[in-house]
Formats: structure tokens, sequence, C-alpha cells
């Protein structure tokens, strides 16, 4: 297992941040071998929200997923995300064929449909039940915070919080995990700082999934957030990583604006499948 630090450094990235993706790239790669297509699904494939309930899968990418699904010996699908699997599939309704990988990598049910834990959480038992004491202590009703209780992690989402307020108990939660959980790291995201169980990574899993998909596969990785880096730098020289939303400092090698061109992208895929299923009947 990975001996990940308590939180997450800062990605070293490009100077200038990731180059735009060519728009021809991902289905000049398909025409010439299957791909592993994994998608972060918050600030991805649908637009960041206040709440992470109301965060539906922008237009198009559910029938786009829908229609590459179809496609099973040329592209797998895998969503890899901070959500629970259950919230996942409460967000978008699946075909059949597409793995998820939930809570940072914790939780994995591939193409099969069967479901493992890619680590065991019981030694982090106790310090998540100290993390959410503490987070029961210090948030109260209304202040415009939102604790997230996924057993196996615990988000404190800030969104609506006063800024002041809000970047003081960000920073009070992440250093009471580093300091007071020994089995914790504080891991940053949009507006979120979430207690996770330091084997949690979506490294693990993208490198898991490929294993599984087999290396013919080509792997390509779309993701937004600070935690999507260290799936970024598991591709770096094997796959293709693209950042999605503005430039900053990344692992990622190209980038896109939006969760919507996410989705064109989909649909070039999709349309360069479509094209070479014609072409081999």
């Amino acid at each position: 297992m990975l001996d990940l630090p308590k939180v997450l450094p800062k990605p070293s990235g490009r100077e200038g941040g990731p180059s735009p993706l060519p728009p021809d790239l991902l289905p000049d790669v398909v025409r010439r071998q299957p791909v592993l297509l994994c998608l972060d699904y918050d600030g991805t494939i649908s637009e960041i929200a206040a709440e992470p309930q109301l965060a539906p899968p922008v237009s198009g990418a559910a029938d786009a997923l829908r229609t590459l699904s179809a496609h099973r010996s040329r592209v797998k699908i895998a969503l890899v995300s901070g959500r629970t699997l259950a919230d996942l599939r409460s967000m978008l309704s699946l075909p059949p064929g597409i793995a998820l990988a939930g809570v940072h990598g914790l939780e994995l049910l591939d193409w099969t449909g069967q479901f493992e834990s890619l680590g065991s959480v019981e030694g982090c038992r106790k310090d998540l039940a100290s993390a959410r004491a503490w987070l029961d202590r210090m948030v109260s009703a209304g202040s415009g915070f939102i604790v997230e209780d996924k057993e196996v992690a615990l988000a404190l989402h800030y969104r609506r919080a006063p800024r002041r307020t809000a970047r003081c108990m960000r920073d009070s939660f992440a250093r009471f995990i580093t300091e007071q959980t020994s089995s914790l790291m504080a891991r940053r995201g949009k507006m979120v700082v979430e207690a996770l169980p330091r084997l949690a990574t979506k490294a693990t899993a993208v490198r898991t999934l490929w294993q599984r998909a087999g290396h013919e596969f080509k792997p390509i990785y779309f993701g937004d957030d600070l935690t999507d880096e260290d799936a970024f730098s598991e591709l770096a020289g094997d796959g293709i990583s693209i950042l999605v939303g503005k430039v900053r400092p990344s692992a990622a090698r190209y980038r896109v604006d939006a969760p919507a061109d996410v989705v064109h992208q989909l649909e070039a895929l999709a349309a360069q499948l479509g094209i070479r299923a014609n072409e081999t009947q």
C-alpha cells in the first residue's frame, strides 16, 4: 500500500498549466486501440453545486455514456469519485457495464457488478469517530456548513458559509485531522475538506481498474479537483490526463474548460466508435 502524506501536497504541475486538449486526440486514440475512460463526477460531468445533492449530470452526459457503454470491447468506462457508490447511483442512471470507484478509491464496483473494498478501514474507525465528534461539537445547524458522513470518510462542505468563518473552520478541521489522528489525512477540494483514511487514493482505483481492463486499454482520465492529482500523476507517461476547468498548476497533460467540453469529447469518441463499427461490418 502506498505511504501517503497526511495532507495532499500541491501539484507541481507544468509551467503555465496543462495544454489545451487537441480536438482530434481522443477520437484518434480510440480509432487505434481500446481505451479505459475514467471520469470524476463533480465538476467533470456535473457542475459544482452549493450542495452535493444539487449536482445532476450536465446535458448530454448520460446519453453519451450510454452510447459509449454499447462499445465495451473498445471502451471500458469508470466513474472515479469522492462520492459513495450509492450517491453516484442516485445522481446518474447508469447502464450496465460501467464501473464505479467511490470515496476516493475506497469502494469499487467493477464491470462485472462485483463490489469490494480496495483497503481495510478498520484501523481508522477510532479516528473517524473522533473526527465525527469534533464536527458534531464545532459545526452548528444553519451556519452554512454541510457535513457529509460517508461512514468511511467525512466531508465538511463550506460553500454556503461566510468566507472568514469558512476559512477558519476549514483550517481548524484540517489541523485537527493532521495533529490528532494517525490514520487519517486532510484532503482539500473545491470548497470542501475531507477526513479520509490515508489509504484512500484515486491513483489506487485507476491502477486497479487498468489492471483489470488489461494494459492493451489506453487509460484516459478526466478530473477537475486537487483530489484527482494523484490519478493524473499515476498516468504520467502511460495515459492521457485531462484537467477540467480553469488553468492552474496540475500534473494533468491537457485541459478543457468545463463539463460541457467533456461531453463534447465523449460524443466525439462515440461518433468515432460508430464509424469504426460501420467500417468493420
